[in-house]
């Protein structure tokens, strides 16, 4: 017993050592000081943001989540994966409530994502690369935005940022098989979670064939990075085929728009990431790339040296080429994954400043230097949440009122019509079906079918028919105005009206 209690001691007493070992560390402390401004930022947001309506993406993955918890009446999208609205439906059926939900598969990996870009850039850069491209993820615009939205983006860069982690770990620095292994899993993990998750794995894939040609073919780890990959997703492609009759069914969604002019406009979404205080850093960056693009040949060939800078930007120039020329039309968050190579360049350039004033200015300018890009920068980068965040908070919130009323004011059995269906179907909790751009035949032959009771009009959706907005003493008959919310406090210009069926 003494000899237990003993060894117990020394235990507590090696770990408090451990504890204070890391936290003398001036990295170290930076790094914990950057992971509190990142949860309590994200925390501020998150308390603004509580109450926020779901926009349309939103409530496809939550409407899709209470259909599998709560058997809800809902048609699936097939271009949405299942792993973001499958872990909300685990969660709902556990008692959790949307904020709860948001809090867990949102806003803690977004947090999450500032914790392994620190990881993942100390293991292909240092230490301080690292520290700056993890401060320029947690106050980033961007990032802190979605972060607040019930969004696949947050939890889907976690996972992407695992994938290279992992890759980097295991394949380039030889530091465990197992890392090269989960690589796989973690592609598969962020294509199940957004589809264009896939690129990270891409990524990988074309960075080895310009580096190490055919050579990876040989090497049975790699082989086993598709193995979990084909693992991971198995179950989906099983469940795509049993619901909607093939196993790529997401296809639907993602077939390109070659149609459109090719995207040349995203190349602003560069910029978006860093934004003006970070940008001319970004621009700085570039120039310390000037030894990797002398190196071009070398790291052709196989070499390790500046085989992480071409790595960063081998990562924007794929995904800015497969967003131009195959999608062509793209928001500026679907590009995430290109913020990695982004912020990692920006505080590259960061870094050469500094070293370029400690040599020529002193240590102590150098720093106050320092100081100002990084406060301005994160400034900047907050002035913008800020901005944005609470100017769209309140958007749709008459959509959000009008399925709760609906859902207080009708049973379960009742039908809705309603142009945002997501919606509707998500607040309502009620069968509810789209009559957008509908001849008056499809729509009277509809409501004869699914006897509805309650209609929704509204300015937040484009395809309302002429026939239904006109005052045709047919439909004047058949709907009765129950309830309305207006756009102005006068309340002359309704935005949302509310419908009942006379019959």
């Amino acid at each position: 017993m003494e000899e237990h209690k003993k060894e117990r001691i020394k235990t507590g007493e090696g770990a408090e050592e451990k504890v204070k070992s890391w936290l003398n560390d001036k990295d170290n402390l930076a790094f914990l000081g950057i992971l509190i401004l990142a949860f309590v930022v994200l925390i501020y947001y998150f308390s603004l943001t509580k109450n926020q309506p779901l926009w349309w993406d939103e409530a496809e993955y939550m409407s899709t989540a209470k259909t599998w918890a709560f058997n809800i009446p809902y048609d699936i999208d097939p271009a949405r994966p299942p792993l973001f609205p499958f872990l909300a439906s685990i969660l709902f059926s556990l008692g959790l409530q949307e904020l709860s939900i948001k809090f867990l598969i949102v806003l803690l990996p977004a947090f999450l994502a500032v914790f392994f870009t620190y990881l993942l850039i100390k293991e292909m850069f240092d230490k301080k690369t690292a520290l700056l491209a993890a401060l320029i993820t947690a106050v980033s615009w961007i990032h802190i935005f979605y972060a607040n939205r019930m969004m696949t983006d947050s939890i889907g860069l976690l996972f992407g940022l695992l994938v290279f982690y992992c890759f980097w770990k295991g394949y380039i620095n030889n530091k465990g098989k197992v890392y090269i292994w989960l690589s796989g899993l973690f592609v598969a993990l962020s294509f199940l979670i957004r589809l264009t998750g896939i690129l990270y794995g891409a990524i990988i894939a074309f960075f080895l064939l310009i580096t190490q040609h055919f050579k990876p073919l040989k090497n049975k780890n790699i082989w086993m990075i598709l193995v979990f990959f084909l693992l991971a997703i198995s179950p989906y492609l099983i469940w795509s085929y049993s619901h909607f009759g093939t196993p790529f069914a997401f296809r639907s969604g993602y077939t390109g728009t070659g149609n459109n002019p090719i995207g040349w406009y995203m190349i602003n979404h560069v910029y978006d990431y860093p934004e003006m205080g970070f940008f001319i850093l970004f621009l700085v960056g570039l120039i310390t790339l000037i030894p990797m693009l002398l190196s071009l040949d070398k790291i052709i060939r196989g070499e390790k040296t500046y085989a992480n800078d071409f790595f960063m930007v081998f990562l924007v120039i794929f995904i800015l080429f497969f967003f131009i020329y195959f999608l062509r039309l793209a928001e500026n968050r679907w590009l995430i994954a290109m913020s990695i190579g982004i912020f990692t360049i920006t505080a590259k350039g960061i870094i050469f400043v500094y070293d370029k004033a400690k040599q020529n200015a002193g240590k102590t300018l150098a720093v106050v230097l320092l100081l100002a890009i990084l406060v301005s920068g994160t400034y900047f980068q907050l002035k913008h949440t800020d901005m944005i965040i609470k100017a769209k908070k309140d958007s749709y919130l008459p959509v959000k009122e009008a399925g709760l009323w609906i859902k207080e004011n009708s049973n379960k059995d009742n039908v809705v019509f309603s142009i945002s269906y997501p919606q509707t179907v998500y607040y309502s909790e009620r069968e509810t079906y789209r009559y957008d751009y509908m001849n008056e035949t499809a729509f009277d032959s509809l409501v004869q079918e699914k006897k509805p009771r309650y209609l929704i009009v509204s300015i937040f959706e484009k395809g309302h028919p002429d026939f239904l907005l006109s005052t045709t003493a047919k439909y004047q008959a058949m709907l009765k105005p129950v309830n309305a919310w207006f756009a102005d406090e006068k309340k002359t210009q309704a935005a949302l009206i509310i419908y009942e069926f006379i019959y």
